[in-house]
């Protein structure tokens, strides 16, 4: 299977938070960022394994900045590591205030996993990926500590399970 390199996956896109995006408080609602992320991850994981792909977890978001109605948001998304059938996909999105001058802004960052699929829905491998960058190096390794910690949580949870 042929390797693929990060900015095979990169996945740039724009929104701006509407009046119906935003809660009580007009700040954009936590759901409606995590299905901008969602749509931005999966092109990403598509773009690198050129198949079906769904999503499995979003293994975490840390939001630092609210966003309100007019907000621009820049979403960047790609694939910090391939492993088996699964992609780790890093996602940072950034916003630009009109009201405030244009400021630029962190709004969040965020990992989600997603699975290559096969028409009836079955895991299947993808390609390797090559990091090129000192950035992609250390999201690379990154990526492998996430998971390896995730499987550490799930194992020690399943123990604690009564059944």
């Amino acid at each position: 299977m042929k390797k693929k390199f990060v900015k095979d996956s990169c996945v740039e896109t724009t929104d701006v938070v509407q009046p119906s995006n935003v809660n009580a408080y007009y700040l954009v609602f936590g759901g409606h960022m995590i299905s901008l992320l969602d749509k931005a991850a999966c092109i990403s994981a598509i773009r690198h394994c050129e198949s079906k792909v769904t999503t499995v977890s979003m293994n975490s978001i840390q939001f630092y900045n609210p966003a309100v109605v007019g907000t621009i948001l820049d979403i960047k998304a790609s694939v910090n590591r391939a492993f088996n059938t699964s992609m780790e996909i890093g996602l940072k999105v950034t916003g630009t205030f009109p009201n405030e001058n244009m400021a630029v802004k962190d709004i969040c960052r965020a990992y989600m996993t997603f699975v290559a699929i096969d028409d009836n829905g079955k895991p299947i491998p993808v390609p390797a990926i090559v990091p090129q960058t000192a950035a992609e190096k250390r999201r690379y390794k990154e990526a492998g500590i996430r998971r390896e910690a995730q499987k550490e949580l799930t194992n020690k949870l399943k123990k604690r399970i009564v059944r």
